[in-house]
């Protein structure tokens, strides 16, 4: 019997007064793989993000993760459900006034696991992002952006989830060091043998992590396949998007 898929996305509508952001989006996301979307700026990737962790509802249309249907107005198992999920923010999202180990093991806090045993497993995520232990106590003010990134990584992972999602995990960072954030993510993939999504727009980065690239473009989407189909993609949306041009069928966002 074939798996269900981790995450599926059934004819999605979503509008913000007369501003219409999803128009019908369909994806099924494999369990184990790692599914990148693209898109550019108002593309709808934001808001497909936020149906998937249940903050928002379709007008139409169903989302399933895990075998459930996220949503806080059941916040028991709304909670259950995002315990088994990891996020990595796109501005990592970190707490100032907290060590690195705090924002690390924060969820672990938050549900009244141990300092000394929550500690224990934020050092081990921190080594499994190729941070030292010396960083555990410093603030994260005293990081670099691509080391803000990977704290944020290892708090997203503290859990050991079934489904991590990435949002914009290389904005922002050298090429170099955003290179490093792929890496991890194939690392982690591998080690964890968890689902991951990548919202991305960095094409660089699609190429390198993904098992099936899908092209989000004004609300739907309009091709999904594995990378070698999606380079070769005849779609003028598509061949726009990869080759980085001004010219073409996808105008500039005013």
């Amino acid at each position: 019997m074939a798996q269900a898929p981790a995450i599926l996305l059934d004819n999605l509508h979503l509008a913000f007064g007369s501003k219409v952001v999803l128009r019908g989006a369909n994806l099924q996301v494999a369990t184990g793989q790692t599914q990148v979307i693209l898109g550019g700026s108002g593309s709808g990737k934001s808001v497909l993000l936020r149906c998937v962790l249940g903050l928002l509802q379709p007008d139409q249309g169903q989302v399933t993760v895990l075998g459930h249907r996220p949503t806080l107005q059941q916040p028991t198992e709304h909670a259950a459900l995002m315990a088994k999920c990891g996020m990595l923010f796109q501005n990592s999202a970190l707490f100032d006034s907290m060590t690195v180990w705090e924002n690390v093991a924060f969820t672990l806090i938050q549900q009244r696991t141990t300092l000394a045993a929550a500690k224990k497993i934020a050092l081990e995520k921190l080594g499994m992002v190729g941070l030292a232990a010396r960083v555990a106590d410093i603030y994260p003010a005293e990081l670099s952006g691509g080391m803000k990134k990977r704290v944020a990584l290892a708090r997203a992972i503290c859990g050991n989830p079934s489904l991590v999602l990435y949002d914009e995990p290389t904005t922002g960072l050298d090429p170099i060091t955003a290179d490093v954030i792929n890496d991890l993510i194939l690392k982690l993939q591998k080690e964890l043998r968890c689902t991951s999504v990548v919202i991305t727009h960095d094409m660089h980065s699609a190429f390198k992590v993904a098992d099936r690239i899908a092209f989000l473009y004004e609300g739907r989407f309009l091709t999904e396949g594995p990378v070698a189909t999606f380079k070769n993609s005849s779609n003028p949306y598509v061949r726009q998007f990869v080759e980085g041009r001004a010219d073409g069928p996808i105008a500039l966002q005013n």
